[in-house]
């Protein structure tokens, strides 16, 4: 009695990074069609990519020193808000109550959609603050290196 033919096993982490690689290519191709002509370089947009897809874990506001350093936390957050109020003493009552009643439903869908839109937007503005930092941080080290370089720290006698 014969044995089944096993069927070949497949992996998935190679065939994984074969699709992301036809991708990245299909992204630099569409790119330099595009006109961006930096992008012809492969390895120019391998370090980009990596750039990018390496700020992205540090894309959160306690893992950021720029949001620290802004002066008023306020200015870049994008915090939509619905507080119906009034500061007429007579009719205010009245007023908030037909905001809350009458106009909050007729216009709840664009508050909503507006609400979609503000947290892309401040997850946005959260990577490409990481962006900004990670550059900042690898020009910092590049020029600790190159003065390091001119006092002669970094050359060896030969």
């Amino acid at each position: 009695m014969t044995e089944p033919a096993q069927p070949h096993a497949i992996d998935i982490e190679q065939v994984m990074a074969e699709v992301r690689a036809r991708v990245r290519e299909d992204v630099r191709t569409r790119l330099v069609r595009n006109g961006v002509a930096e992008f012809t370089e492969e390895e120019l947009f391998l370090v980009t990519e990596q750039l990018l897809h390496g700020a992205l874990p540090y894309a959160n506001r306690e893992r950021l020193l720029l949001p620290e350093l802004l002066d008023d936390e306020d200015s870049w957050r994008v915090d939509p808000s619905l507080r119906l109020s009034s500061h007429r003493p007579m009719v205010g009552g009245l007023l908030v109550w037909l905001k809350r009643r009458v106009l909050l439903p007729l216009m709840r869908w664009l508050f909503d959609y507006s609400r979609e839109n503000f947290t892309r937007q401040e997850r946005l503005n959260f990577v490409l603050m990481a962006c900004l930092e990670r550059l900042a941080v690898d020009h910092a080290r590049l020029l600790a290196r190159v003065e390091a370089l001119e006092r002669g720290e970094g050359t060896s006698a030969t």
